[in-house]
């Protein structure tokens, strides 16, 4: 017996050993960074951009580099000037700023996203470099626009610019750059086609179409015309070459069956009377359709004329609606 608890716990602290070894090696869920630490590399799901990467971000006002071994890629950019700013856009649904604080550096610097997200960094501090300054999350998948700058133009300090997080399948796009259709919702029969055209700054930019489902609907890639296949409902959307995307929502429905249209020929039109005579007209649909209508409305209606007038070559032939036992059309 005491042989049988001294292997179990042995056992249960081996158990307890794998539970922190992985804890340790899962660290981007369990030593995620926080706001105000050094984060020298990106976490697990996210990707680092450098401030100057490929010129996409824009640097408006006066900048200069800073260079500095401990700074990310040796470089950061800085301004103290009241009306700089740095501007882009990101597609993703996060994003981090990491950059150097330092004694001569602003404490009131402003981050703003898509126009009413506005987040205050302080970047006074002692001098250390590659600090998560801030952090903004659940943000909805698609692109957003960010701006860096000095609320009312007024300058404390240094903005300092070194790098960005994004999600690990972000992508950073240049800014003001947007791309709309000229409709959201689409309805569609079966095999009929409209035609979906694009709004983008700068204009012209180049777009390429697609259907999430062309079983229901296909799409011709370079022109944007939408045509209905099948009963159903599908996602068509318009891609720029830097990945900025807008969508149709298109339903489609089954044609109508086409309903048979009356004979426009002329036709023999017989009237049986009570007394057996029988009368032949020809006549034309129009015709027809007045007397059946005459025949049918006379006895709910005596504002209808108790008589049929029929023109016969050079002379009119009455036929009087008690009289009528059938008629038939040949």
């Amino acid at each position: 017996m005491k042989n049988y608890f001294k292997k179990f716990s042995i056992m249960f602290v081996m158990a307890l050993m794998f539970i922190g070894i992985g804890m340790i090696q899962n660290g981007s869920a369990v030593n995620a960074a926080t706001v105000g630490q050094q984060l020298t590399s990106p976490d697990t799901g996210w990707k680092r951009i450098d401030a100057k990467k490929d010129g996409i971000i824009s640097f408006n006002g006066t900048w200069f580099e800073g260079q500095n071994d401990s700074d990310w890629n040796g470089t950061v950019m800085e301004s103290n000037t009241g009306n700089s700013s740095v501007k882009f856009n990101f597609y993703g649904t996060k994003i981090r700023f990491v950059t150097v604080k330092n004694i001569d550096g602003a404490n009131n610097a402003r981050i703003t996203i898509d126009g009413n997200k506005v987040y205050s960094i302080n970047l006074k501090d002692s001098l250390s470099f590659q600090i998560l300054v801030s952090e903004v999350n659940n943000l909805s998948l698609g692109v957003h626009t960010v701006v860096v700058d000095f609320p009312n133009a007024v300058s404390t300090g240094y903005i300092y610019f070194d790098a960005i997080d994004i999600d690990e399948n972000g992508k950073i796009l240049p800014y003001g750059e947007a791309i709309s259709l000229n409709q959201s919702i689409m309805d569609l029969r079966v095999g009929d086609s409209q035609q979906l055209t694009t709004t983008t700054t700068p204009a012209g930019a180049q777009v390429t179409w697609s259907s999430d489902n062309t079983r229901v609907a296909t799409v011709n890639p370079t022109t944007g015309e939408v045509t209905g296949v099948s009963e159903g409902t599908c996602t068509i959307t318009a891609t720029t070459v830097n990945g900025l995307a807008a969508t149709c929502t298109v339903t489609v429905t089954k044609k109508d069956d086409p309903q048979p249209t009356n004979p426009t020929g002329d036709a023999n039109l017989f009237i049986e009377l009570v007394d057996g005579q029988i009368k032949q007209y020809t006549v034309s649909q129009d015709e027809i359709n007045k007397f059946t209508s005459w025949f049918e409305n006379r006895d709910k209606d005596h504002s209808f004329t108790a008589t049929y007038k029929f023109t016969k070559g050079t002379y009119k032939d009455y036929v009087v609606h008690d009289q009528i036992d059938w008629f038939e059309v040949r």
